[in-house]
């Protein structure tokens, strides 16, 4: 069982693979930079990192002018240049997943899904196992109970 799961972990893995490589692909092919300008200076970011600084930004995408809160990793002056990525609409969006990310996604979907199916088929074991030794045990009680109480299942009779 745990072998033919291996097969099917493989095939699994390989349609994950086919599956994320259209996905990223279309990912990347509906994304693209743009240069938005800092509206003003920026001023601390809210996450934790030292160095970040929040700055309100404008870009036009389509025609349509933007404007958001860009958490950028360094202080920025009004005025300058960010490269942010957008997608069809013009709306910020993180940049595209890297294609080869697909192969990694795949592996582990595969070791997952068959881990799975060598848990179960552990767990299964264990349990028919302590099922069998309860009956062995069952029988090898009612053997002896007839052995003490029964004189060995025999009766004398003369």
């Amino acid at each position: 069982l745990v072998a033919v799961a291996a097969a099917f972990a493989g095939l699994f893995g390989t349609i994950v693979h086919d599956v994320a490589t259209r996905n990223y692909l279309e990912e990347a092919k509906t994304r693209h930079t743009v240069v938005a300008r800092a509206v003003g200076d920026s001023a601390k970011g809210f996450i934790p990192e030292p160095t970040a600084a929040d700055v309100y930004a404008r870009w036009q995408a389509n025609g349509v002018d933007h404007v958001d809160l860009i958490t950028w990793n360094q202080p920025v002056k009004a005025g300058a240049a960010l490269q942010i990525w957008v997608d069809a609409d013009g709306n910020r969006v993180d940049q595209p997943t890297p294609v080869a990310l697909a192969a990694a996604d795949a592996v582990l979907f595969a070791a997952v899904a068959w881990w799975v199916v060598v848990l179960a088929t552990a767990q299964t074991v264990v349990v028919v196992r302590a099922h069998t030794a309860r009956v062995r045990d069952a029988q090898w009680d009612r053997e002896i109970r007839s052995l003490v109480e029964d004189d060995g299942g025999r009766t004398n009779r003369w």
